[in-house]
């Protein structure tokens, strides 16, 4: 397996997180989806419909993970769903769904999104927020003056001591303590 450069596997870290993060708290698939007992429609598209009203009232978590679910396909894969949803959420400080934007706004699962001003923007907005993830990503964008950002060894530092007094470990090895 080859060996990715630090950014790509920041970018991949920050989309399995937000895979996980979409699916956490779902059963897994046992083949015929049970019916609700109430509206005999199948469970998962009335937990679906549920998490959407939540998310439509203004729940912020309810808003990241729906935006989870269209980005790993559940129910359907919808990148333009998730990034509404995400968005909803992210500009009202919602850190776990700014850190998935700025992964979207990478472009690396599709092309169309590709937005380094809007990655940026909510990077740092997760950053700020205390996002260990992606002050280690900012960090490693920083150290290397790259993605719109300068060279700036100095911030790049204080980012991943940030990170790493959150236990993350990326960010721990960067500062050469594991």
């Amino acid at each position: 397996m080859p060996i990715l450069p630090p950014f790509r596997r920041a970018a991949v870290a920050l989309l399995a997180l937000a895979l996980l993060a979409g699916c956490a708290g779902r059963s897994p698939d046992s083949g015929t989806a049970p019916e609700d007992s109430q509206t005999g429609q199948p469970a998962a598209q009335t937990q679906q419909e549920q998490l959407r009203q939540q998310a439509e009232r203004g729940d912020l978590d309810s808003q990241f993970q729906l935006g989870s679910s269209y980005f790993v396909g559940q129910p359907e894969k919808n990148l333009k769903q998730a990034e509404y949803w995400w968005k909803r959420a992210a500009d009202k400080g919602h850190a776990m769904a700014a850190v998935s934007l700025a992964y979207l706004y990478t472009g690396r699962d599709a092309p169309e999104f590709a937005n380094q001003r809007d990655m940026l923007k909510y990077l740092n907005q997760s950053a700020a927020a205390g996002n260990p993830m992606a002050q280690h990503v900012l960090g490693n964008l920083y150290r290397r003056g790259e993605g719109g950002v300068p060279r700036d060894p100095d911030q790049a530092l204080r980012l991943y001591q940030s990170a790493c007094a959150q236990d993350y470990q990326a960010s721990c090895a960067a500062l050469g303590r594991q």
